[in-house]
This record gives C-alpha cells, sequence and structure tokens, in this order.
C-alpha cells in the first residue's frame, strides 16, 4: 500500500496531519484510513492503525459502500487476527465484482486457515487466490501465494509438488528482480533435493543462491547458502571443502561482530579434532 516508500518522520507526519487529536478528520474517506493504518503499523503504533481501520468501517457502513466495507473488514483480520472481521468481510466479498478484493480475502481465508492448522482449507483458498492473482497478472500476489503453498506441501512431505511451486516462485521473483527473495527460494529448492537425496542438484541450487547473495551483501542469505553447501560437503566426505564453507560462515560473523550460531562452531570444533586426531 502507500507509504512504503515514506520515512519514518514522513509517516509521524502524516498521521499527525491527518488526525485531529484523539479523533480523525471527518474529511478523510475509508481508503486513506485504510493506507494510514498499515502506515501506522510501520512505525509502530498498532493501537492507531486498529483506531483507523475501525473509522474506516464506520464510514463504509455510513456511506453504503460495501466493497471498501469489505477491504475494511478485510484489512482488520489481516492486522488483528480478527476471524469474525474475515467472517462478516464473507457477505460483502460473495456479491463483489471485485476480482482484487476476492483475490485478497481468499488470500486472507488461506492465511487464517493455516494459522488454524486447517490445511485443506488453506490450500483450496490458496489455490483460488492464485487462480485470481494470474488472472489480474499480480506478479508479486502470485508469489506469496506459490511460496505459501510450496511451504504446504512441504509440510505434507510432498517434495516434489514443494520444488515445483517453489521453482515457480524463484521465476516470478526473477521477473520482479527480487533478489532476496530468490536467494531464500533457491535455498529452499536446494533444501528440498537434499531431503531427497539429490546431492548435485541441492549444490546447484545453493550455489545459485551464493552467487546472488554475494554480490547483494545479502549476509543472511549467503549464510543459509554456505550452510547447505558445507551440509553437502559433509555428505560427500570432502571435508576440506565443508571446513572452507563454515570458516568462510564464521569469518563473515566476526567482520560484522557477531556472535557465531552454535551448531557453526560445534561443527567447526568436530573438524578441527578430526583433523588434529589424523595427524
Amino acid at each position: 500500500m502507500t507509504g512504503e516508500s515514506l520515512t519514518p518522520e514522513q509517516a509521524h507526519e502524516l498521521l499527525e496531519l491527518m488526525s485531529k487529536g484523539d479523533g480523525f478528520d471527518q474529511g478523510m474517506d475509508s481508503g486513506t484510513a485504510l493506507t494510514l493504518a498499515d502506515i501506522a503499523l510501520q512505525i509502530g503504533q498498532p493501537q492507531r492503525a486498529e483506531a483507523l481501520i475501525s473509522h474506516a468501517i464506520d464510514l463504509a457502513k455510513e456511506n453504503e459502500d460495501k466493497d471498501q466495507l469489505a477491504w475494511a473488514l478485510l484489512t482488520k483480520a489481516r492486522i488483528t487476527n480478527d476471524g469474525e472481521a474475515l467472517a462478516e468481510a464473507d457477505e460483502w466479498v460473495s456479491i463483489s465484482e471485485d476480482d482484487w478484493l476476492r483475490s485478497a480475502y481468499n488470500n486472507q481465508c488461506g492465511i487464517h486457515a493455516l494459522e488454524s492448522d486447517d490445511i485443506p482449507a488453506a490450500k483450496a483458498a490458496f489455490a483460488q487466490s492464485l487462480a485470481l492473482k494470474e488472472m489480474l497478472e499480480d506478479v508479486v500476489g502470485q508469489a506469496n501465494t506459490l511460496y505459501n503453498l510450496g511451504e504446504i506441501s512441504r509440510g505434507e512431505g510432498n517434495l516434489e509438488q514443494a520444488k515445483a511451486f517453489h521453482a515457480r516462485c524463484v521465476d516470478l521473483l526473477e521477473e520482479l528482480d527480487d533478489k532476496k527473495g530468490m536467494v531464500n527460494g533457491l535455498a529452499i529448492l536446494g533444501h528440498l533435493e537434499a531431503m531427497e537425496g539429490n546431492i548435485d542438484g541441492a549444490i546447484i541450487h545453493y550455489e545459485a543462491a551464493l552467487e546472488i547473495a554475494e554480490p547483494e551483501e545479502d549476509f543472511e542469505g549467503a549464510v543459509v547458502a554456505r550452510w547447505g553447501l558445507a551440509e553437502m560437503a559433509r555428505a560427500m566426505e570432502d571435508t576440506d571443502l565443508e571446513l572452507q564453507h563454515l570458516t568462510q560462515v564464521m569469518t563473515g560473523f566476526m567482520q560484522l561482530g557477531r556472535t557465531t550460531p552454535e551448531p557453526i562452531k560445534d561443527r567447526l570444533n568436530e573438524l578441527a579434532d578430526a583433523l588434529h586426531g589424523g595427524l
């Protein structure tokens, strides 16, 4: 939504400008109130966000704007995890001709079902949302939904389906030039290949993730990729290569003044002991 490019100072100023003490500018429409609610969340003002959403709901009801009411209820469900608001939105979404609204509703239903551990309902809702996002050519939305479907499949142990969803997600992220998202997606694909015992396939994806992460200075992504490559080196019993990857990870943490995670230190100590014992 609007506001993603605002600095915190600009966001505070905009919120204050649109507010009147404890209330809100009466000229504010419900769409503006919802945009400001997201801005309030970004700068750590959840109470103000909830108040803005309530204001948007009241305005939509007063103006009998059913689509705007549905958007406001969906925003409330998303921000406050309110299942009742989501259920109330269903009535208005079902009679709406706004495909963007229907897509957002199905997506929120999927998220709510996931949080309730209702996996069949989550899969059905995400599938409906994905179909609408494809029709709308909503590339960002497609990528997010494919990621969710991929993680559901991974949780169910359906690795082939998980790979298919995540591979499609990575393709869309490349189209969006979302390098950090690509690194994460490629690392997931590497892990899925490793789970199937496909070491060569895992290495290809981990190396691709590392190739993007390092120029982008995505430290976390590089750590995940190198850890994956170290695990593959271990599986191949290539101690030198495993040591090389883990040492580079530890060096990166030290350069940033951050504590090296215990699993990495433990494995380095094991390798050191093994090498020392082999002398």
